[in-house]
């Protein structure tokens, strides 16, 4: 019996701390570059393929953009224009912060990962607010072009 208990080997039950550190810094990776990768893919998509009829479940909806045709296409051009150039310029400030991540302890990397999801959040609301504003100024909530203000 005491050679079986000298044979048990309980620190193989632990978990390898290096995989456990590798696991936690891959996670606040992806959770500072899903957000960045997401935009840019969408901002493509309505760029290049957009929606062609205004719906309820595709597409960038504001109410502006969805009261006519025209409006959702121009709503769907504009998204895709501010949503890939903010996508791509993310990705790569991104991508450099996490390359930081390597050296860091895991709270300071938690803070450094909730930080840069605070700032992604705060941008991608103020491009949100732009579209809305330029499709408004293009158009009324009832989809029609406004009238351009008469030159003296």
């Amino acid at each position: 019996m005491e050679s079986a208990a000298s044979e048990l080997n309980l620190g193989a039950l632990l978990p390898d701390l290096g995989t456990v550190m590798g696991l936690i810094e891959l996670a606040f990776r992806v959770a500072v570059m899903a957000g960045p990768i997401l935009l840019l893919g969408f901002g493509l998509v309505y760029l290049l393929s957009p929606p062609k009829e205004a719906n309820y479940g595709v597409g960038y909806r504001f109410w502006w953009g969805m009261a006519s045709k025209a409006a959702w296409q121009y709503t769907q051009r504009i998204a895709g224009m501010v949503w890939s150039a903010l996508g791509a310029v993310l990705t790569i400030v991104m991508a450099i912060v996490c390359a930081f991540f390597r050296g860091m302890e895991p709270m300071d990397m938690a803070w450094a990962a909730g930080i840069c999801l605070l700032i992604e959040l705060v941008l991608i609301g103020g491009a949100c607010i732009a579209i809305n504003l330029i499709v408004m100024k293009k158009y009324d909530k009832d989809g029609f072009l406004r009238e351009e203000p008469i030159e003296k």
